[in-house]
């Protein structure tokens, strides 16, 4: 999100002051407050009240001048109170204090626990509540296809079903709080380089679409019932992603039965004409959704009903959360946090923690007993790093950087030696005119610089580059014409730094691009003694502790690369050679590059944990916590081996971006392609080691409409206690075209030292199914089934196989409705299921879900018994609209079941219906 500039903001402060100040008296009785009516009724109620001009009020942004990032100002004379919209995804942010810095939505995925994600939410709730917010304008559920996608950190996995488990419970989580949740960024999302231009144009096929980057949205709103989705910045084949009727209105209301409110990212809205296309709310501004809106409506452009739609639907939310009988009280001042708050972010982040590895079980340490701990690198101490940056960055309220969570672990009785071994980031002295063939001066907003530098010395420099714009603007330096970095300037970093190797003597092109301030550098001889420092440190402690860090993940720019900033690779190598039992700590929300792999006994991939920082860390590395994360992510040893390494699948050349990897995201293009990664989705080392055993399918496919249900036994195989993940991978026949694995279930599991577990799994009909064309299929076959703790082979060795000799095929719901209805006035809607599959259809039910209050009867049958293959089920419906129905276009979603319903009980109770839906739009004309 970005912000404007001050002037302009402090002008349309005044303007909205003025218009406040003219507000007129309050409706008499405001009869809608009256909660002994429907929602629904309700809405309707205040809809009749409202004017084309109080509509607008409720749909368009009221700018900046609130405390909150995006704020709609209410009506007082309607009892609508205002609604403050505030980020978000990993606490509440736009620098408002007293909060908790949870850790980023990446680590939360790195738990794979479904509980510790709705307690993550909770927290963002209530304290978004504390502070008087309505809508915490999170999750981020966008899947991470390339991991130098700068909001990586702030995104859940690579994976749709992982980031749908996560994202659900997160929602209700926060939810629950009576705070409404807007899921984003709908719907493919992935890149910074190009975002919200023309050039970010994706280009992707509808099966990877449905099957890889859409399903997380659908489990938010068919699972969890969000309140709101935030369109986003890509242009989807044509169509800009806030102004994409297909996907907004044809998938999300009509498809999904989505009941909620559609928002755009900041200036995400670039016409009117988005309204009707079926976004609800522009945000911050008033550009499209004001005036022009208004005068389009007035002028015929636009049909009557699409304003009275939009605020239909945000207004129904309003009521279900209970804002009108009970509006937001907090402050933005207030101090929110809570002691329960910041034990819950350092429980999620000692589980988030990933082990990555620990040659000879270098961990965990004692604190008691050992010799000497050399704590060694700037992410250490000096320059901390707690999370990432942009409009997800949350300002601690009580940091705890590694050092002094080490210095304070309970029992610690052994010395620790710190030794920051780099100079921090903004230590770094400009570059002197003598080394550049002119001198750098500050670069203004899209201005630039170049110049040759000349290398006074051989070996490694580290480059840095500040841009003090905080605009969300990028500033890129590079060198030869290869971009080193690329910094927005976005909180809380301004200065980026990258390690480059000279040789003395030689002429190398410089170029700065954007907003700069400060053009710095650290020479080889400038690093020589603080590196000198800590290999000596090193030298002299039993272990030595590297924490690195990569503070160049943001919203608003991608990394060229994998590397750590500044020179911390060619440190680690240093130290690792003085100290054979070297431990790196990596704070980083996305894979980084690790040339030092083998040279270092441990790694602890801790990503961006939060606040409580070091607490979390030394409960890990002092075996107080079992580092039980597992990667929700793919680690790639070269960027050449990644699905999206061609520069025209990212971030795409020549306005488009091709996403012709298709459903081959992450872990699937690995495993189909058989590259190995540096480390495999899902991996992730214990302090005890596991066995799986006994993998059988308890129930079978049947008919192909029944979920197969699957057990296995898992043992802690070690001395001490422990976590793992189980996870479940599917593979389709070769006839389906789709990739060898697919993760179908998980389980997180903690045992004793001997204890084993029977874990059950149930494999729906829907995860058995692949898009084809314009809807779900399925393939005949024998189905294999792999358990184990991570997306290879090696980690899969429990298997299973089961046959599907019958399956529904490519039956689809067809909805025919008319175009309009009258309030009040029956219609008949048309609902068919199409002939197809091999199997005879036992139990088939149709059913037509309308809105609220509206009334549905079946003329006829709308069940069927036997249905055969080339058989088709039809059934007619009246729907009738209540006649205080106001004007606006409903959705009509049509449900076909396809078979019995199935529960289980125990731990994994629950209930699946094969269900097969589609959807249609029906516009109520005012009576």
């Amino acid at each position: 999100m970005r912000r404007m500039p001050l002037a302009a903001l402090l002008s349309l402060s005044a303007i909205l002051a003025v218009r406040a100040a003219h507000a007129a008296p309050q409706a008499a009785g405001c009869a809608w407050r009256n909660d002994h009516l429907s929602t629904a009724r309700r809405t309707a109620l205040l809809l009749h009240a409202l004017t084309p001009g109080d509509e607008t009020d409720l749909i368009a942004g009221a700018g900046t001048h609130e405390p909150y990032v995006f704020y709609t100002r209410g009506l007082k004379r309607f009892c609508i109170p205002p609604m403050g919209l505030e980020d978000g995804p990993a606490g509440v942010g736009d620098k408002l204090g007293g909060v908790t810095a949870l850790p980023a939505g990446v680590a939360l995925a790195a738990t794979w626990d479904p509980s510790l994600a709705r307690r993550y939410g909770a927290v963002i709730g209530a304290e978004q509540k504390a502070k008087g917010t309505a809508v915490d304008l999170g999750p981020t559920v966008n899947i991470d296809r390339d991991p130098r996608w700068g909001r990586s950190f702030e995104s859940l996995s690579e994976d749709p079903y992982l980031a749908a488990r996560i994202g659900v419970a997160e929602i209700r989580g926060i939810q629950s709080t009576g705070v409404m949740a807007q899921v984003k960024h709908f719907a493919v999302y992935n890149q910074e380089t190009y975002r919200n231009t023309p050039e970010d144009d994706v280009i992707v096929s509808p099966r990877a679409l449905h099957e890889i980057y859409l399903p997380a949205f659908r489990a938010a709103v068919r699972r969890a019932h969000v309140a709101s989705i935030m369109c986003g910045y890509a242009t989807i084949g044509g169509h800009e992603s806030c102004g994409d009727k297909a996907l907004l209105t044809g998938v999300l209301r009509a498809d999904w039965g989505f009941r909620g409110f559609v928002t755009s990212d900041y200036q995400a809205i670039h016409a009117t004409a988005d309204a009707a296309a079926g976004a609800d709310m522009e945000q911050p501004f008033a550009t499209y959704f004001g005036a022009r809106l208004t005068q389009a409506v007035a002028a015929g452009k636009l049909a009557r009903s699409v304003p009275e739609t939009m605020t239909r639907h945000i207004l129904a939310e309003m009521f279900r959360f209970r804002l009108f009988d009970h509006p937001p009280q907090g402050s933005t001042t207030a101090i929110v946090a809570t002691r329960a708050d910041r034990l819950a972010a350092t429980r999620i982040a000692e589980a988030g923690t990933v082990l990555l590895k620990n040659d000879g079980n270098v961990l965990p340490l004692d604190p008691g007993h050992g010799g000497t701990i050399a704590v060694i690198g700037p992410a250490a101490s000096i320059q901390p790093v707690y999370a990432g940056g942009g409009s997800a960055n949350v300002v601690p309220m009580q940091p705890v950087p590694p050092l002094a969570g080490i210095d304070h672990a309970p029992g610690m009785t052994r010395h620790v030696d710190y030794v920051a071994g780099l100079p921090a980031d903004k230590a770094l002295t400009p570059i002197p005119p003598s080394a550049l063939s002119g001198p750098f001066r500050p670069t203004p907003l899209h201005g630039s610089f170049q110049a040759v530098l000349t290398a006074p010395e051989t070996g490694t420099y580290v480059l840095g580059i500040t841009n003090p714009c905080h605009c969300y603007a990028p500033t890129d330096l590079s060198l030869d014409g290869r971009e080193l970095l690329s910094d927005p300037g976005t909180p809380p970093v301004s200065t980026y730094s990258a390690a480059v190797q000279l040789r003395k003597g030689e002429r190398y092109r410089l170029g700065v691009t954007g907003a700069a301030s400060r053009l710095t550098w650290a020479t080889p001889s400038t690093l020589r003694p603080d590196i000198a420092r800590a290999v000596a440190a090193a030298r002299r402690a039993a272990v030595a502790i590297v924490v690195v860090a990569d503070d160049t993940e943001s919203e608003a720019a991608d990394r060229p690369d994998l590397d750590l900033p500044s020179a911390q690779n060619r440190l680690i190598e240093a130290v690792s050679s003085a100290n054979p039992h070297t431990v790196v700590v990596i704070d980083a929300g996305a894979p980084v590059a690790m040339p030092w792999l083998g040279k270092v006994a441990a790694v602890v991939d801790a990503w961006y944990p939060g606040e409580t920082n070091g607490t979390a860390l030394a409960a890990i590395l002092f075996g107080k916590a079992d580092p039980g994360g597992h990667l929700p992510v793919t680690f790639p040893a070269h960027l050449a081996d990644m699905p999206t390494a061609p520069v025209a699948r990212f971030p795409g050349t020549g306005g488009r971006v091709d996403y012709s990897e298709g459903i081959d995201v992450g872990y699937r293009w690995y495993s189909a392609h058989h590259v190995r990664p540096l480390f495999p989705f899902g991996f992730g080392l214990s302090y005890t080691h596991f066995a799986f055993s006994d993998l059988k399918v308890v129930s079978g496919p049947g008919d192909g409409t029944r979920p197969v249900v699957v057990s296995a036994l898992v043992t802690n195989a070690g001395k001490v206690a422990g976590s793992d993940v189980a996870q479940l991978y599917l593979r389709f026949p070769r006839s389906a075209g789709e990739a060898p694995l697919k993760l179908v279930g998980f389980r997180r599991v903690r045992l004793a030292p001997g204890q084993s577990k029977r874990l059950r799994f149930t494999v729906t009909p829907r995860q058995t199914w692949w898009w084809h064309g314009s809807g779900w299929t399925a393939s005949p076959g024998t189905y294999r089934l792999y358990l184990g703790d991570a997306a290879d082979h090696a980690h899969l060795a429990q298997r299973v196989s089961f046959p599907m000799p019958h399956t529904v095929g490519a039956r689809n719901v067809l909805v025919e409705a008319p175009e309009q209805a009258i309030p009040g006035q029956p219609v008949k809607v048309k609902v068919s299921l199409s002939a197809g599959g091999e199997a005879t259809l036992r139990h088939v039910r149709l059913r037509l879900d309308a809105p609220a209050g509206w009334r549905v009867s079946a003329i006829g049958s709308a069940a069927g018994e036997g249905i055969q293959p080339g058989e088709a089920v039809r059934a007619t419906f009246t729907v009738t609209p209540p006649g205080w129905a106001a004007a606006g276009t409903y959705a009509l979603r049509a449900v076909a079941q396809l078979g019995a319903r199935h529960c289980t009980r125990g731990a994994d109770a629950g209930c699946v219906t094969a269900t097969r839906d589609s959807g249609a739009m029906i516009t109520l004309a005012a009576r």
